[in-house]
């Protein structure tokens, strides 16, 4: 057999192989123009809007009640609270101030213990906290004792400093408390007062000169001293026509106290002072304006248009017009101590 016809035998013996099967490659991922990096991937779809979710209803704050509307409609403590926090608001624009805790003797009433206790009352929760006092006054007067007692105390609770500021006036038993200050501070229209103590509603001053020129009159027409003895008794009791003079010599003495140890102007001490308020004006109304004070008593005691005057006015401007309108309406006001102090109370009716 031939080679050939044993090759073709072989190849037919041996079995056919299967054809190889090549799997489609997966497509090629698209290239940008970069060198190969894969091109980005398409931004998703918006998602649909909603419509907006109503917000919840939200009742409005309450209104506040100016103190006018609250003295219209009878509400005294609404009335009160206004008028504290407008006062708050007065005190808060003078930064400058802000050591001093801010007081009250704002009354057309007389001074009295009313007064002297809820002042000390005030002064007393401050004791040990480190704060001055600023004393705004504006006062016809009263009794020599409580007014004495409310200057010494506010004077010790202080922490350093004392002042009292008079926008207008402290007359009388006021100028007493005012001497017992470190400073006072005043303007072209504040006024202090002669040193007039008062018994039983009367000026003991007059009650003297009333003596005096009863006695001159008995002595001019002596057939008249027993209806003039009788006059003068029937308006007033023997023991207060005995007890007058010992009165103003008390004053005289509570003002030297007060003013013992203060620098006063050369020639004249604090006994001097305490008797010229005293004895020598005539009229319990006499007014001793800022540039007598300045003489009186100095430059290093009075203070003149003072940043605390110009606090001490803003307030009166505004508790005066306070004080008109609830007058008006029927009622008093007043304001004593700190600014927990405010009062308003129906007018006693006149008899």
């Amino acid at each position: 057999m031939s080679r050939s016809r044993a090759q073709a035998a072989e190849a037919a013996d041996t079995p056919e192989a299967a054809p190889l099967e090549i799997e489609n490659p997966a497509p090629a991922k698209p290239l940008d123009d970069s060198d190969g990096v894969p091109a980005p991937k398409a931004a998703p779809k918006p998602l649909p809007k909603l419509p907006p979710r109503p917000l919840p209803k939200i009742p409005p704050p309450p209104k506040s009640v100016d103190w006018y509307e609250a003295l219209q409609s009878g509400d005294d403590e609404a009335f009160k609270k206004d008028v504290r926090k407008n006062l708050e608001r007065i005190i808060a624009k003078h930064s400058a101030l802000a050591a001093y805790e801010v007081m009250f003797l704002f009354d057309d009433d007389s001074i009295g213990t009313f007064h002297s206790d809820r002042l000390y009352s005030a002064a007393a929760a401050f004791r040990g906290k480190g704060k001055d006092f600023l004393l705004i006054v504006d006062s016809p007067g009263g009794r020599i004792e409580p007014a004495y007692l409310i200057s010494k105390s506010l004077k010790r609770i202080a922490k350093k400093t004392f002042s009292v500021a008079i926008p207008r006036r402290a007359k009388s038993a006021a100028t007493l408390l005012a001497l017992g200050a470190d400073q006072i501070h005043m303007g072209m229209i504040s006024q202090l007062g002669p040193i007039d103590p008062q018994v039983r509603g009367l000026p003991v001053l007059a009650l003297g000169n009333a003596l005096d020129h009863i006695a001159d009159t008995a002595c001019k027409f002596p057939g008249a001293s027993e209806m003039l003895t009788k006059y003068l008794t029937d308006q007033a009791p023997i023991q207060v026509l005995g007890y007058y003079e010992r009165v103003g010599e008390s004053a005289a003495q509570y003002a030297e106290r007060l003013l013992t140890g203060k620098k006063l102007p050369a020639g004249t001490d604090a006994g001097k002072i305490g008797r010229h308020l005293v004895h020598h004006y005539k009229d319990h109304s006499f007014v001793i304006d800022t540039e007598e004070a300045l003489q009186l008593l100095g430059s290093d005691f009075i203070k003149e248009q003072t940043p605390e005057y110009d606090l001490a006015d803003e307030l009166y401007v505004f508790l005066e017009m306070v004080q008109i309108l609830t007058s008006i309406r029927g009622k008093k006001f007043w304001v004593v101590g700190g600014l927990d102090g405010i009062v308003i109370t129906k007018k006693p009716d006149d008899k």
